[in-house]
């Protein structure tokens, strides 16, 4: 949009050109700042993704890639879980509230304990840490510390 000669801008549109500043580009880097932070607001990679603007394949090849990336992608999902752990022993504790009806009017509130979905929720978190931990195992050098072990035993 550049002003030919001649051309006129009223006072609000030359407000909004300069409240907007430059033209931002759409990097790699950006897209990948953006992405980190709708990934911090819902918690959903194809969601952030989708939000992003960017495919799901491309950014699970950034993660693969990029060892910050992944590093800050990471961190944020154990926020995520950090959180979702408060609020699942907030309703183990003090319940949810749910409206009682009578003939199709709210007539009051109770208070129910169920304890079922925040087990699950945590049964799932727990088997996701086993399975990192698993990683991790196949990562370490104890079957080379085995193996040394049996060459000077012979």
């Amino acid at each position: 949009m550049t002003m030919e000669a001649g051309e006129v801008w009223s006072a609000a549109e030359l407000l909004t050109r300069v409240l907007r500043g430059p033209v931002k580009r759409r990097t790699p880097p950006r897209l990948r700042v953006f992405f980190l932070r709708q990934l911090r607001q819902c918690g959903e990679v194809s969601l952030a993704a989708k939000r992003t603007g960017v495919p799901l394949s491309t950014v699970y090849r950034w993660r693969k890639r990029d060892a910050k990336f992944r590093e800050r992608w990471e961190a944020i999902q154990l926020q995520r879980r950090d959180i979702i752990e408060d609020r699942l022993m907030a309703i183990v504790r003090e319940g949810e509230l749910r409206s009682v009806y009578h003939k199709g009017l709210e007539v009051g509130w109770r208070r129910t304990f169920t304890h079922l979905a925040s087990i699950r929720v945590l049964d799932y978190f727990s088997r996701q840490a086993g399975e990192k931990m698993s990683h991790d195992v196949s990562r370490s050098t104890a079957p080379e510390s085995a193996k040394k072990s049996k060459g000077s035993a012979a």
